[in-house]
């Protein structure tokens, strides 16, 4: 829609006539809005230049052309200007009226170009009534000469294609390049004027405001314009195809253009208007030059827009860009057209692109058009597959809005047909490509290959498939689990081997142990799982066993799988008393290997510890002869556990030892020896040693002892060494196991460190034999007596030391 101007009008006046009042060329006339700038802007670029050869000559008005001007001079300006022949006042001729409208809004162009309004019903050749005369108002119409008019015009001008390609090549040059003025050279006014509006309407309407005209001028190089026009027979313009003084040059009277190099742009825009809709392509080159891209991108955001051209390859990522950054209220109203254009020739474009586009069209701009992009996203994800064997991980967000039955039908189409005929990678690939578009595809639809591809993944078991990725993956693992139930029941030998080789694929949440292979698979999980797992892994299957009909038998049932062939540890029988009620005996064969641990006198203490805990819950009843050996074993840790502790109770550690037989003290030597050469308290460590029963703990002690020796001169372990030398007096039987090059080195060890340790250490070392009674005291002292002397001697006045 056009807007508001303000008007002028500048002629030859009679006295009080005009603005000034005085006679002469003036204003004499301007709207109520018009200024002095405006006046200043209309006096500087648009008056009509009378030809002076012309005046000359006495040629009739009507040889003289009309003039038609334009400049943008911080104001916008548009003029139209006629010969009137001789002043009002006098005979002199050169009298011209020029008639200008003046706006500093650019909108009140609409989308006129200036040149277009050449010819409109609103311009005057005659004065005004007063001084004032009327603005021109909204609403007014331009010129005759629209779109359709030229494109007919440069249709029918010889080489126009050529000529309005080089006119928007110089007005619109690459941007590395300085743009040269126009200069035409014609006699008739209109015919310059159509070619402007030709090359304007491939010009963004904004942008062709700003590109001032004049036709005609006398003198080009005093005119700022960019486009000019000389008449050839007035004389005084120099400029000329054969000396441009750096214009373009047009003649139009001779039909011959200065060279100029073709843009690309201006060939293709040219090629667009002589081809198509003129005002389609007057749509196209306001859209791209709104669409916020640079050149190329813009066009074809255009072209796609307008035209419903089908992008390049190269572009077509910039256009999904567009849909999502472009300015929206283009994308609003285009940007629908826009991803129609592309889905119809979806198979054309990049998967990549097809992604982004499936994205855009997510958002809340274009809803109703998800569905049909989506279709084409799979659709190019499942050739990207077949051909790759490619799969993103990452699931797609999913469609706005509820599909229709078509649409969720062609979902399936592309997919199921692959799968039908695929190859067992292949098919898994698929798999993950429907999980990852939230498919799931009715099994039947997929045979063939679902079968070959179960029984390959059961033939196998390495195969690393991540099944969470899969859109149907309970239904698969269901035929998996189905075809490997079918081969154990076959061959019930091989559930090792099965659960081995399938546990970390077949575990699921619950497990039935009364079927075959899930006890297969749990058994194999439990040896493989680390402990906390094992216990989580525990505790479910208990509980979904609680919860069967027949409670009771599936509990055992579930035991006896668990626990065949490990023995319950501690924190097992601790959840085993947590979830079964108190004395409801399990079946004795569920503790088989726990009754062989506890009676193994080498088992550690845990299971001790385990066997305790579910005897007394009344989970296990079991016979006299793991009772003793628990009982044995029970003595035993009182023993370590008094070893270790720095509180003597000679009547309770004996009674203990006495329960503990030879042949569990012989099973657990090491672990006694280490006990006893540690022990903090000497008199303990030679209660266990003379009590136990078993001589053959002697030698192991003494050496033990001396490499601790050798190391330090720890005052426990000196008083330990010096009872086992001279051990005779309380067991020669004990003292004869000692081998003799032991009891020698023992020996040298201990007057080693008695002769040469401090006197607290010395004291220490006292305090412990002293423990044992008044013979060890006895025995000390004159062993000490000796080994000392030649330390107080040398630590005497004037001793060697």
């Amino acid at each position: 829609m056009t807007g508001r101007f303000e008007a002028l009008i500048w002629t030859d006046c009679r006295e009080g006539q005009g603005l000034r009042g005085t006679p002469g060329l003036q204003f004499q006339s301007r709207s109520a809005g018009a200024d002095r700038n405006a006046e200043a802007v209309v006096q500087r670029n648009l008056l009509y230049e009378p030809p002076p050869r012309l005046m000359g000559q006495r040629r009739p008005v009507s040889d003289y052309p009309a003039s038609f001007a334009h400049v943008w001079d911080g104001l916008f300006a548009t003029a139209a200007g006629v010969y009137l022949g001789r002043e009002s006042v006098g005979g002199r001729e050169g009298n011209q009226l020029t008639h200008a409208i003046v706006t500093d809004d650019p909108a009140a162009y609409g989308l006129v170009r200036p040149a277009q309004m050449f010819g409109a019903p609103f311009w005057t050749a005659e004065p005004a009534l007063t001084t004032r005369c009327p603005e021109l108002q909204p609403g007014w119409h331009p010129g005759s000469f629209g779109a359709v008019e030229a494109q007919a015009f440069v249709r029918s001008a010889p080489d126009g294609d050529e000529l309005l390609a080089a006119l928007l090549s110089t007005l619109r040059p690459p941007a590395d390049q300085r743009g040269r003025r126009v200069l035409f050279v014609a006699r008739e006014p209109a015919e310059v004027i159509r070619w402007i509006t030709a090359v304007t309407l491939l010009i963004p309407q904004r942008e062709a405001l700003r590109i001032g005209f004049k036709v005609f001028t006398l003198n080009p190089a005093y005119a700022p314009h960019r486009i000019l026009a000389v008449h050839p027979d007035w004389g005084g313009a120099e400029a000329a195809l054969d000396n441009d003084q750096g214009y373009a040059v047009f003649d139009l009277v001779r039909h011959d253009w200065s060279r100029v190099t073709h843009t690309q742009a201006a060939r293709q825009w040219t090629e667009l208007f002589l081809a198509e809709d003129p005002m389609d392509v007057v749509d196209a080159v306001e859209v791209a030059a709104a669409a916020g891209m640079d050149g190329d991108n813009g066009t074809a955001v255009a072209l796609a827009a307008i035209l419903g051209r089908r992008p390049p390859p190269e572009k077509v990522a910039g256009l999904v860009s567009w849909l999502r950054h472009g300015p929206p209220q283009l994308v609003r109203r285009y940007g629908g057209g826009i991803v129609d254009l592309l889905v119809a020739a979806a198979s054309q474009w990049p998967v990549e692109v097809l992604r982004s586009l499936d994205e855009v069209s997510r958002a809340a701009t274009f809803p109703h058009r998800a569905a049909e992009v989506r279709l084409s996203l799979i659709d190019a994800e499942v050739r990207e597959a077949t051909v790759a064997g490619v799969v993103r991980p990452e699931p797609v967000a999913p469609v706005n809005g509820a599909w229709t039955p078509a649409e969720h039908e062609r979902s399936f189409v592309a997919i199921t047909r692959e799968m039908r005929l695929a190859e067992p990678p292949l098919f898994e690939t698929l798999l993950r490509l429907c999980g990852r578009f939230g498919l799931r595809p009715a099994l039947a639809d997929l045979q063939p290959g679902l079968d070959r591809f179960v029984l390959d993944w059961a033939n196998n078991p390495d195969h690393a498939y991540r099944v969470a990725l899969w859109a149907c993956g309970d239904e698969i693992q269901r035929l998996l689990r189905h075809e490997l139930g079918e081969r154990l029941a076959d061959e019930p030998d091989r559930a090792y081997e099965l659960g081995d080789k399938w546990w970390d694929v077949l575990l699921r949440e619950p497990m039935r142990l009364d079927e075959p292979l899930d006890a297969a698979v749990v058994e194999a999980a439990l040896r493989h799982l680390p402990t906390r797992q094992q216990i989580d892994l525990i505790e479910q299957c208990l509980r979904t066993a609680m919860a069967a009909t027949r409670p009771a038998a599936m509990v055992n049932r579930t035991a006896s799988v668990i626990w065949t062939h490990r023995a319950v540890s501690r924190a097992e029988a601790h959840l085993l008393t947590h979830l079964l009620p108190r004395d409801t005996p399990l079946d004795p064969r569920v503790f088989a290997p726990l009754h062989r641990k506890v009676t193994d006198y080498r088992s550690e203490r845990e299971y001790v510890d385990a066997a305790l805990v579910v005897i007394a819950h009344g989970l296990w009843a079991p016979q006299v002869d793991t009772l003793r050996a628990i009982a044995a074993q029970r003595a035993l840790v009182f023993v370590l556990d008094r070893l270790a502790d720095t509180t003597f109770d000679p009547v309770a550690l004996v009674k203990a030892l006495n329960d503990v037989p030879p042949h569990l003290v012989r099973a657990q030597m090491p672990d006694l020896c280490e006990a006893i050469t540690q022990a903090p308290v000497v008199a303990v460590a030679f209660t266990v040693l003379t009590h136990m029963h078993v001589q053959q703990l002697t030698e192991p002690c003494s050496r033990k002892l001396r490499g601790e020796l050798m190391n330090n001169s720890n005052p426990a372990h000196v008083a330990l060494a010096f009872v086992l030398l001279n051990i005779e007096s309380q067991s020669a039987a004990m003292a004869s196991m000692i081998h003799a090059g032991t009891h020698a080195d023992l020996d040298r060890l201990v007057r080693t460190v008695v002769s040469r340790c401090s006197e607290k250490r010395f004291r220490e070392m006292t305090m412990h034999i002293d423990g044992l009674g008044p013979m060890w005291s006895a025995l000390w002292k004159t062993f000490s007596r000796s080994h000392r002397r030649g330390l107080v001697r040398r630590l005497r006045p004037g001793g060697r030391g």
